[in-house]
């Protein structure tokens, strides 16, 4: 056996079929070498939605198979076997508030994990999926994975590198898509539709205003490939009530928006480019603090950058979080318990802007040490080109060391030391005063006699 052959990706075959009325798919795997002993599902309501399900030799049913809660047992299989099985989409629209919109406008956004059974011997470094979707005319689907080739309706993706259990979406109906190129990188856009017809011109002014904002991170896109889905919900309170960051089979970017809003109202918005700012570091699955940290200190830095804000109002929007960090902080959890607990407790401000705190703490001194020759841009640079060993990271701690490493300092591990198990949100007083930030009546203003104006200003300008 050669090399190459020994080192070869080992692929499965799936057929995905799906029905005309967006009710559901037919899915067909077939399987190469190395034959699984079950399918395995990482999502617990994904059984209720599976039926049918049978191994097919030769063409034909030879056995029709049980369904549990996480997993199909399966029979010997034997090279040319196959199984088979449905997937109902009632019920699965990932956000039930969007259900009745979606079936109405002829679209449905599906939770991979939902359908995706995966054979029990997976390993993200020896194997793929290659899954080929057959689309009913004049419909379109959006996914995360890296498509290898289309004709006509028949679409072939490959699902590689990914670790099953990690969440994603695929969009399928009568919707717009674009694609935009940055560099090399790929952003696959998918704009779907809605009650009152969306202004794609707008839209894709406000995407591009902000894929070149995060370009300035490190004067490069800091994804490969991106799926970025743009959902329309209607009237709301704000232009984009809520985002998300997606890395289940490839990096996506997921926003819900009110479509009937003016132009000047989605660029003044923060979500998409907090969301767009969760591509510059890892999936870190036990650090909430300081994923949304980083984003949320992006937010603004990326947006002073890209010229969204001035930086005189990036500094005030950084400053005002911090404020909503402090008014949320309890007086007797630590940072390090309320990160765990988030989402049950709603300790949003806490966790966000006390990471952000932390990222400018961080930030600041890499700058002041090395005379500007590294930063915050630097540091995340080097880990998100390790991306792969994050999954060997086990907690927070280990991944500032990795930072530490990176840049050969001890300021990521010390800043952990200091704040992680502190119940109080980090000082920035002294580093206010060096960057000659002086704050009145809740107002930010500029103290350009102070020490470290040069780094105050390299930071919004990303130099």
């Amino acid at each position: 056996m050669t090399t190459m052959q020994a080192n070869a990706i080992i692929t499965h075959d799936y057929t995905v079929q799906v029905k005309n009325d967006l009710t559901g798919i037919d899915v067909k795997i077939c399987f190469r070498n190395e034959f699984p002993s079950k399918l395995v599902s990482y999502n617990n309501t994904a059984y209720q939605h599976t039926k049918s399900v049978a191994l097919i030799s030769s063409g034909q049913i030879i056995k029709n198979l049980q369904t549990n809660r996480r997993e199909i047992s399966l029979p010997s299989i034997k090279k040319g076997d196959c199984i088979s099985y449905e997937s109902d989409f009632k019920g699965q629209t990932s956000y039930t508030m969007l259900k009745k919109r979606m079936y109405k406008n002829q679209q449905v956004l599906i939770d991979i994990r939902r359908w995706l059974w995966f054979p029990d011997n997976f390993n993200t470094n020896t194997h793929a999926l290659d899954i080929t979707f057959q689309l009913p005319d004049g419909m379109n689907i959006s996914s995360p994975w890296k498509r290898l080739k289309k004709i006509k309706n028949i679409i072939k993706y490959r699902y590689e590198h990914r670790p099953p259990q990690w969440e994603g979406l695929v969009a399928i109906g009568r919707f717009k898509a674009e694609t935009l190129f940055k560099g090399p990188a790929k952003i696959k856009i998918a704009i779907l539709n809605a009650k009152q017809a969306v202004n794609t011109k707008l839209i894709m002014h406000w995407i591009n205003s902000n894929l070149n904002a995060l370009m300035m991170a490190y004067n490069e896109f800091p994804v490969k490939e991106l799926q970025l889905l743009i959902v329309p919900v209607g009237k709301d309170r704000e232009p984009v009530p809520w985002g998300e960051a997606m890395r289940g089979g490839g990096d996506a970017i997921h926003v819900y928006i009110d479509e009937t809003r003016p132009l000047e109202e989605f660029i003044d918005d923060w979500v998409l480019i907090h969301e767009f700012s969760h591509l510059l570091h890892p999936r870190f699955d036990d650090a909430s603090w300081l994923a949304e940290g980083i984003a949320s200190y992006y937010q603004n830095v990326l947006g002073a950058r890209g010229g969204l804000l001035t930086r005189l109002k990036a500094w005030q929007k950084l400053h005002e979080g911090f404020q909503r960090g402090i008014e949320g902080t309890p007086a007797d959890k630590s940072l390090l318990q309320v990160s765990s607990s988030m989402m049950k407790t709603r300790s949003f401000m806490r966790v966000y802007w006390s990471g952000a705190a932390i990222s400018l703490l961080a930030d600041y001194e890499l700058r002041r040490q090395s005379d500007n020759k590294q930063s915050l841009d630097t540091a995340l640079k080097e880990l998100n080109r390790n991306a792969s060993l994050m999954n060997q990271l086990n907690n927070s701690y280990e991944i500032m060391l990795k930072l530490d490493n990176i840049t050969q300092t001890n300021i990521f591990t010390k800043l952990y030391r200091q704040h992680l198990p502190s119940a109080n949100f980090p000082d920035l007083r002294s580093v206010y005063s060096n960057l000659g930030l002086t704050v009145v009546k809740g107002e930010i203003h500029f103290n350009n006699n102070a020490p470290n104006v040069s780094i105050r200003n390299t930071i919004m300008l990303g130099e």
